[in-house]
């Protein structure tokens, strides 16, 4: 557990914050990129702040970009109309919308993700269940976390298996694939079958007993009303177009 102000905060107020953040930038018209650009010291001023590295974050963000990337190909493909012209070259209305959403998948993820690396997972659960979150929905997050691993674990071992039987195949092939899933899917519930055997024989009541958290105090209340009140701000105000106009008045000035 670390000891910046970032990870000093109480938990629910993170994720309150982080999920007005995450709204205010989904909801930004897929055209108004300079909107957007304001929403990017969020996430680097709790990188500063929570002291990420970004390295790290970076290598997990690259996990996330295929789907945004699938998502603009798509608009480069439907949205071919012109909006305007720079240096002779048109600017579709595909192209804006294909950048927003790389724009938006990388505040977003990036947000979740120091979110995360600021606040120990088994916080997150309880945190939710105390702002009125069913407890099965946190229970499923931690039994999720905490048995990912089992389950890689289980994929890895018949990887193996099918290698030794492959003579020399590099991968799995795509003929095998529907089988290989099929097999760790039926090996993943005969494992479920045998963990909640376990934890029925230690007491499992089918709640979730978190941790008790300290109340929010006025300086958590205060992180989430300056979050929201950025996000809405920047949401109604394009500051970044406005900054842009500044920036040409003053370089207007300077040359003459």
């Amino acid at each position: 557990m670390g000891s910046t102000p970032v990870h000093r905060l109480h938990p629910l107020a993170k994720i309150v914050a982080t999920a007005v953040y995450v709204t205010a930038v989904i909801s930004f018209p897929p055209r108004n990129i300079s909107g957007l650009m304001p929403f990017c010291f969020f996430p680097a001023v709790m990188m500063a702040l929570s002291g990420t590295p970004a390295g790290p974050l970076f290598s997990r963000f690259l996990l996330a970009l295929p789907f945004s990337v699938m998502g603009g190909l798509s608009s480069l493909i439907l949205l071919r109309e012109g909006v305007f012209t720079l240096g002779g070259f048109t600017v579709t209305a595909g192209m804006l919308s294909a950048f927003s959403i790389l724009l938006k998948t990388f505040f977003t993820v990036m947000a979740v993700l120091v979110l995360a690396a600021a606040t120990p997972f088994t916080e997150i659960p309880p945190a939710l269940a105390s702002a009125g979150l069913p407890p099965v929905l946190g229970l499923q997050f931690v039994m999720t976390w905490r048995y990912l691993s089992v389950l890689l674990a289980e994929a890895a071992s018949m990887n193996t298996a099918y290698t030794l039987r492959s003579s020399g195949q590099k991968g799995i092939k795509m003929g095998d694939m529907g089988s290989f899933l099929g097999q760790l899917l039926l090996r993943s519930f005969d494992r479920a079958g045998r963990v909640y055997g376990a934890m029925k024989c230690r007491g499992f009541d089918g709640n979730f007993h978190g941790s008790r958290f300290r109340r929010m105090g006025v300086s958590d209340c205060l992180f989430i009303l300056a979050v929201s009140a950025f996000s809405a701000c920047f949401r109604f105000v394009n500051a970044g177009l406005f900054l842009g106009r500044l920036f040409s008045l003053v370089m207007r000035g300077i040359v003459r």
